[in-house]
């Protein structure tokens, strides 16, 4: 257990970063838990001594109460760009009319980062991502505050070779029903960042979808590693939620321009070509700082899921850059259903960095649901994947 539960409320949206390109000092923000898809306060603190101690958090975040709702952080990032020493915290900031999450708050939703120079001491004020050529209302392509979003979920930002920061992202449609969230179709692509002294300035890449019929709640979350022969890999989560005959996958598309243009979706599949099952989650792309390999962690199950569900086991994978596909027998279990687990227990809500001294994957989550349904508040806990 890395986070408690803290006088009975669950901790959530644990992430890690380390504050320089050299050195143990580690910077980590989490939160706790709300409701679902609501975030109540969030914390940061320090570690000197790669995380074997931590300062004593400090106040982050707190909601706060408007004559037009809850005003809350939401899903947030962490990046160190280790050419320029600079975290990048981006987090989503919103508007919750009803208090908590609702369909409605996705049209409340905006995208914002701060930048700190001294190892998460300090940042700077935060900023609202705006593209280039937009403003703060209507803020990207196709997005306009109070009419529809932009959000990061499941976000983990790389740097390409060509110096550019992407920042996976999520947009939904302003026609989309926003009483009913399960229904909304959302479109997957990238930020694309590029310093300008000490400012970053933003492109939005075309975002791609994929048919009503296909994935119900089209393309979300996101996940992007840049491969050996510079072309970027981009695996999102579908949904064949009230779907029952539509087969549920991750689904993969390729960028060979930086991540400004998408190919069509395909389902993710081995390197046999053989197809496998995932749940409508969110992963991770990570690459291994020693032996150079890609290697992907998310939900794969033994039979066709039903929308989100189950949420178990969670795996690990190794990528076959060549055949963008997953190695079938490199699968490896991080955490299964135990003795005692509720039947809906979630492996799906996860955060993952190295350590720089052991060269492990340090895994954080909240075991969503795992004394029952009602139950969401969870301890956070800490996994470590020896590679």
């Amino acid at each position: 257990m890395l986070i408690p539960l803290q006088n009975g409320v669950g901790i959530e949206q644990v992430n890690t970063c380390y504050g320089s390109r050299s050195g143990t000092r580690l910077f980590q923000v989490y939160a706790s838990t709300a409701g679902d898809d609501a975030f109540g306060t969030f914390y940061q603190r320090i570690s000197d001594d790669n995380g074997r101690t931590w300062s004593e958090p400090s106040l982050l975040y707190q909601p706060q109460e408007t004559p037009e709702g809850v005003v809350r952080l939401g899903e947030t990032a962490l990046f160190l760009d280790e050419d320029r020493d600079a975290i990048l915290h981006s987090y989503n900031h919103g508007l919750y009319p009803a208090g908590q999450f609702t369909g409605d708050a996705e049209r409340y939703i905006r995208i914002f980062f701060r930048v700190s120079y001294d190892g998460g001491k300090s940042f700077g004020e935060g900023t609202q991502v705006i593209q280039r050529g937009y403003d703060s209302e209507h803020w990207a392509s196709g997005v306009v505050y109070r009419q529809n979003g932009m959000a990061i979920s499941f976000c983990a930002p790389i740097k390409t070779r060509r110096g550019d920061i992407i920042v996976p992202v999520q947009t939904c449609p302003v026609s989309a029903d926003f009483q009913e969230p399960a229904s909304i179709k959302w479109k997957a692509g990238c930020l694309i960042g590029r310093w300008v002294r000490k400012r970053l300035v933003w492109d939005l890449s075309e975002m791609i979808c994929l048919p009503a019929a296909v994935s119900s709640r089209g393309l979300c979350e996101p996940a992007m590693a840049e491969l050996a022969d510079g072309s970027l890999l981009m695996i999102c989560r579908g949904s064949n939620y009230g779907l029952p005959d539509a087969p549920g996958h991750k689904w993969l598309s390729v960028s060979r321009n930086g991540g400004r243009v998408w190919s069509p979706p395909v389902p993710w599949t081995y390197s046999n070509g053989q197809p496998f099952f995932s749940p409508a989650t969110g992963s991770r792309l990570i690459r291994h700082t020693v032996n150079g390999k890609l290697y992907w962690i998310g939900n794969i199950v033994s039979s066709n899921p039903d929308g989100n569900r189950p949420r178990f086991p969670l795996q690990i994978a190794e990528v076959d850059e060549d055949k963008r596909a997953l190695i079938a027998d490199t699968v490896r279990v991080v955490e299964d259903v135990r003795e005692g687990d509720s039947p809906l227990v979630q492996f799906s809500n996860f955060r993952v960095y190295e350590d720089r001294e052991t060269h492990e994957f340090v895994l954080t989550m909240a075991r969503f649901q795992e004394k029952g349904e009602k139950i969401l508040d969870s301890p956070a806990y800490q996994y470590r994947i020896v590679i």
